[in-house]
């Protein structure tokens, strides 16, 4: 179960918070305006976040990867938006790559 302590962390201004449940929570970045949905999984003997992404609000998830506990995923998150803003290329629309 998502602690109150660990949402707490999450809701430090770089996101909006936008729904939280027991075993879940979803998350816009104020940065990129992505979307990102974590899902807490509990096996027998170990507790991990699944991490599913979207660009668009109409897009659908894809999985992004997993994470150890909230904070890891939260800097997987973080990762994600510096790569975005410093270093991806748009791909133009019709060019393969020769």
């Amino acid at each position: 179960m998502i602690t109150k302590e660990e949402l707490r962390e999450v809701a430090g201004g770089y996101f909006e918070v936008l729904q939280t449940g027991a075993f879940a929570v979803t998350l816009q970045s104020k940065n990129t305006g992505h979307y990102w949905h974590l899902l807490e999984r509990e096996y027998p003997t170990f507790r991990h976040f699944a991490i599913y992404h979207k660009h668009n609000v109409s897009d659908e998830y894809h999985a992004q990867g997993t994470a150890r506990n909230l904070a890891a995923a939260v800097s997987e998150i973080r990762s994600h938006d510096k790569f975005q803003l410093n270093g991806r290329k748009k791909a133009r629309k019709g060019k393969g790559i020769i």
